[in-house]
């Protein structure tokens, strides 16, 4: 046996335990004894399987592309599948038109096979074919199939992926079977996918959401192209659209997660990096024969790069952060190689959206710390601001223009020491105990401060300067409750709001 034909045939068998192996209510073909013979232009009957340009062959080699075939084939039907009464089909799935006979009697069509490329109808990807019950014998039955497949544009090393017995059904009941695990990975890309849209209108990491988005993006249609041969059972030649699309999407999630990696490394030309890599995951792509590792290295090229760039880094650096990306990223390039015949089912789905998941966590972390390091930056920043204010204020403190008895009054900023709200007016209590008026309201007022006046409550605003303590009980037994009340400049005493509190407490803490 040749190496392309074990291969073959050691894919065919993956697939076919990957989706049947648990299923009690189909079987294969008997996968070494099938009989292929080929059909010419001037010969459509039937053949008896004994010609010359007849050939015994196994499974994996039933190739109908650009060709036309007989195949003969057996298969063996357990006792307790003929005890369930249920009725019974001939299934296959592949790329091809085909017409089935089951011991000798024609029992359906799928398309209509023809040698000639013009007068083939096209069939479905999937198929059943009833098969009455008197028809039917234990253990050894023949299936004998007329197939060809001139249509579409991509030739396949596996066109068939399954030919069988079981309980009739949809032709896509044996898929539906399997479509339930994928469907928790879908809905969390699809909310991923939304999330990160939402975040891409904020100008803030607005690069990284919309990798994010494409990501997710990507991942969700790759994963919904692969479910839909389960929702509908298509024309045979969208299978190469569908086997394009999917390899596409992976293509292109696998220059997201590089482009990712290479900006938060900031590498010089990071372009330049991006574009070598796509061309060289491109070329490995390419090259690659099947559709199944294509899907897989699309994603494990970017993968090992990330990796490799990654641990330099980590390396050079002596990062924990980046001793943690590139400790995702060789995980996650040896799980590809690991799964990598079944690297595109839903496992793929599960992995793509785990490695999401955490890249998401570490950005979230690192975004978080950045909040926190400009929070206190902007608060130091405030306090050294504020101590500035003071000094003006001592070296040069504002004035402000008071009209009393006829006359207008001017009064400087550091000899007021509370504020407080008095219907039209406004009472400014100065530190000698006097008390002016100003006619305006307390937010007026407090625009012509400076911002060594500080407002505690939605009557009062106090001048810093004159703070003495914060307590949480009034010395004066009149006063009314609140939060905490402020004591000023000898006697003075003001309350504090349970809503500015918080920001009370916080600036006698930091000055």
């Amino acid at each position: 046996m040749t190496t392309r034909i074990f291969i073959s045939k050691f894919f065919f068998i993956l697939w076919l335990y990957s989706n049947f192996s648990f299923s009690q209510s189909i079987v294969s073909i008997n996968f070494d004894s099938v009989i292929i013979c080929p059909i010419t232009s001037h010969s459509s009957v039937m053949p008896s399987f004994i010609e010359p340009e007849c050939k015994v062959a196994n499974a994996s080699q039933i190739d109908p592309q650009n060709k036309a075939l007989w195949v003969k084939t057996t298969v063996n039907i357990p006792e307790d599948m003929l005890k369930d009464k249920q009725p019974h089909s001939v299934y296959i799935s592949g790329k091809a038109a085909s017409e089935v006979y089951f011991n000798g009697h024609y029992i359906g069509s799928n398309g209509a096979p023809n040698a000639i490329p013009n007068l083939e109808q096209v069939g479905k990807i999937d198929a059943m074919f009833y098969v009455p019950a008197q028809l039917i014998k234990p253990k050894n039955n023949e299936i004998m199939i007329k197939m060809s497949s001139h249509h579409g544009f991509i030739t396949l090393n596996s066109p068939l992926n399954f030919i069988g017995f079981g309980i009739y059904s949809d032709p896509t009941y044996f898929l539906h079977r399997n479509l339930g695990v994928s469907i928790i990975p879908l809905g969390a890309l699809l909310l991923g996918a939304i999330y990160f849209l939402v975040a891409s209108f904020n100008p803030r990491k607005r690069t990284n959401n919309l990798l994010f988005l494409c990501m997710t993006s990507f991942a969700s249609l790759q994963l919904f192209s692969e479910i839909s041969r389960a929702l509908l059972s298509y024309p045979y030649p969208y299978q190469d659209v569908r086997l394009l699309l999917i390899v596409s999407l992976s293509f292109l999630f696998g220059v997201c997660l590089l482009t990712f990696v290479i900006l938060k490394l900031e590498k010089n030309k990071p372009y330049w990096w991006i574009f070598i890599g796509s061309c060289l995951s491109l070329l490995i792509v390419w090259l690659t024969p099947g559709f199944d590792p294509k899907t897989a290295l699309a994603i494990f090229v970017p993968s090992a790069i990330n990796a490799t760039l990654l641990t330099i880094q980590a390396v050079n650096t002596q990062s924990k952060e980046w001793a943690i990306y590139a400790t995702l990223f060789v995980l996650f390039s040896i799980t590809i190689i690991l799964t990598l015949t079944a690297f595109h089912d839903a496992l793929f789905y599960y992995i793509i959206t785990c490695v999401l998941i955490f890249l998401f966590i570490l950005q979230a972390r690192k975004l978080s710390q950045e909040q926190k390091d400009k929070e206190a930056e902007q608060a130091l920043v405030a306090k050294l601001q504020f101590k500035l204010e003071q000094n003006q204020q001592k070296a040069q403190p504002s004035t402000i223009k008071i009209n009393s008895a006829g006359k207008i009054e001017i009064i400087t900023s550091d000899h007021i020491v509370y504020c407080k709200a008095s219907g039209d007016y406004v009472e400014m209590n100065l530190k000698d105990h006097q008390q002016r008026l100003f006619t305006g309201s307390l937010k007026e007022l407090e625009a012509t401060l400076p911002n060594t006046f500080l407002r505690v409550h939605r009557s009062y605003l106090v001048n810093v300067e004159f703070i003495h303590s914060l307590n949480t009980k009034s010395l004066k037994p009149t006063q009314t409750s609140a939060a905490g009340f402020l004591q000023l400049n000898d006697t003075m005493e003001v309350p504090v709001s349970r809503r500015i509190m918080p920001t009370v407490r916080n600036f006698i803490k930091q000055n």
